[in-house]
């Protein structure tokens, strides 16, 4: 399962790069010396990895703010604080939401002109309502890992592919305490300034 999880998000980055490779000529002037901070919103489509089947649909926006950028203190190596929100439609046993937040910090290497990779991780808090048999409690907590590309489109716009894992529990606040793992495909569009 992992396995074709991995294999489908690679083959999504790589299709991502190739696609993108005659956009980047619009973005040639995209210069990270001249940002300090980052707006987007996030799509994503995930799937829970075991249990009863969930599907989310999601819009994450997020502002953050680079606490290094590539090429100055850590070589090309750049870090950022991110506040991002979720706003999910669920489709389980019956249609409901997600509402949350996540404070994340984003490690991002220039590979060429124009194209940043990125890993990013952190935790939040989210409301979970519809039901399913995954999900016993409407608070939770979602640590969550992943990592992708930043494609510049423009000087100042991105377009982003990446992928995300998060857990999502209720940290032993109950008795009742299922891991509800999902899976995201995200595609974003990110403006620095």
């Amino acid at each position: 399962m992992v396995r074709r999880v991995c294999s489908k998000g690679l083959l999504a980055v790589i299709m991502a790069l190739v696609l993108g490779l005659p956009v980047m000529a619009g973005g040639a002037e995209f210069d990270l010396n001249k940002f300090n901070q980052e707006a987007g919103l996030n799509f994503a489509y995930g799937k829970n990895t075991h249990g009863a089947s969930v599907r989310l649909f999601s819009l994450l926006p997020h502002w953050g703010i680079f606490l290094v950028r590539p090429g100055q203190k850590w070589g090309p190596v750049g870090l950022s604080f991110l506040v991002e929100g979720i706003i999910s439609v669920a489709d389980a046993e019956q249609t409901g939401f997600e509402l949350g937040f996540t404070p994340m910090f984003k490690a991002s290497v220039l590979l060429f002109p124009g194209v940043l990779a990125h890993i990013e991780g952190g935790a939040g808090m989210i409301t979970e309502s519809f039901d399913s048999p995954a999900i016993p409690h409407a608070f939770n907590f979602t640590p969550q890992v992943g990592g992708g590309f930043d494609i510049a489109l423009t000087p100042q716009l991105a377009a982003s592919v990446a992928y995300r894992f998060r857990h999502s529990s209720n940290a032993g606040i109950y008795k009742e305490n299922p891991a509800f793992n999902v899976n995201f495909f995200m595609a974003s569009l990110n403006y620095y300034y």
